[in-house]
């Protein structure tokens, strides 16, 4: 697939580079911008509006295949939501994560940067736990801000409990605990299953050896515990229910090229860029914003409804544009144009 994908670049580069970009560009369209919409405007961090303020809350460095959602919203206690954003800059940081909380007024109220220590954070309510294949510990930063490391009491460190009385201790806590997740472990070449829960305004660690490695199965994950609601780098041939395209101003006809991969190769296509003119609601008011560069296909397998990209330069290739928006019920909403940006839009 990558051999494919870097023999379409290439060509792609090649043409660039050898033939001026006018010869890419076929046709150019004088038709002047209609008034009804002069006055929209990009989402960034230069959006002016007597209305709305729009803000840049995360910026990441890299996004990848590894990583295709590289920031995440989830809700969170006290009516907040929290920010997980991955903090790759290089190789030293590659596993690192920013968090940042944000209250139901649109404001972040604090921040937590976390380097990667060979710890898995899992959020639960009003805590972070912090499960690793030696130790454990947890914090109740979600509902405090405070990260003061508090040790999970662990039970059955020195593998001396009996088989019945294991399989009694993992029903009992399946039974009862408020909360629990099960997790894997590999210390010196041996298996275990760790049984985390929360009771008795503690958290406990049971653990358990097993002859291999044990599946988790989404019951018993800690997963469970987050409710996700948005992702950035979602992608999607529609257009969101809650985002309109009120218009599209052709600019210029040009070569561009789509690059399939999964050992498809790439295509040229010759197609109209311009700007396109977008509506949604926030907080009950109409917010209107602008994409450049932007181009519309249509083809008859998806009922010919828009498709949409941006070709960043006439012989380059297409990016897939999703209008994402999260809204929340509080009043304001998350953009993100791709996948290492976010905006906060709300009323001022």
């Amino acid at each position: 697939m990558w051999i494919w994908i870097g023999i379409v670049l290439l060509v792609a580069v090649g043409i660039y580079v050898f033939f001026p970009g006018d010869k890419l560009i076929l046709e150019r369209n004088d038709e002047a911008l209609s008034a009804n919409y002069s006055a929209f405007q990009e989402i960034n961090e230069q959006y002016r509006s007597d209305i709305f303020e729009v803000s840049l809350v995360a910026r990441v460095v890299v996004s990848s295949a590894a990583s295709p959602n590289p920031i995440r919203i989830f809700s969170s206690v006290n009516d907040q939501l929290i920010l997980d954003c991955d903090a790759n800059v290089d190789e030293n940081t590659k596993f690192d994560t920013r968090y940042y909380k944000i209250d139901k007024a649109g404001t972040v109220t604090d921040s937590l940067y976390v380097a990667y220590q060979g710890y898995s954070e899992q959020f639960i309510d009003d805590f972070m736990v912090y499960t690793s294949e030696k130790d454990a510990y947890y914090n109740t930063w979600p509902l405090d801000c405070d990260t003061t490391r508090h040790q999970v009491v662990e039970l059955n460190a020195d593998l001396s409990w009996e088989d019945g009385r294991l399989e009694a201790k993992v029903k009992a806590v399946k039974a009862s605990a408020k909360y629990f997740f099960f997790s894997t472990a590999l210390k010196e070449g041996v298996w275990y299953r760790q049984v985390y829960f929360y009771a008795d305004q503690k958290w406990y660690l049971l653990w358990q050896k097993t002859p291999g490695y044990t599946e988790v199965l989404d019951e018993d994950n800690a997963r469970r515990y987050r409710n996700v609601v948005f992702r950035s780098g979602e992608v999607s041939f529609e257009i969101p229910k809650d985002v309109k395209l009120l218009h599209f101003h052709q600019q210029e006809k040009i070569k561009y090229y789509h690059v399939v991969g999964g050992g498809h190769g790439g295509f040229s296509a010759y197609n109209w860029r311009g700007l396109g003119f977008f509506e949604t609601s926030i907080a009950g008011r109409v917010f209107e914003f602008m994409v450049p560069k932007l181009v519309v296909e249509k083809e008859k397998h998806n009922g010919y409804k828009p498709s949409l990209y941006t070709v960043s330069e006439p012989g380059s290739s297409t990016k897939l544009y999703h209008p994402a928006f999260y809204h929340s019920p509080n009043g304001f909403s998350f953009y993100a144009p791709e996948a290492k940006e976010l905006f906060l839009i709300r009323i001022k």
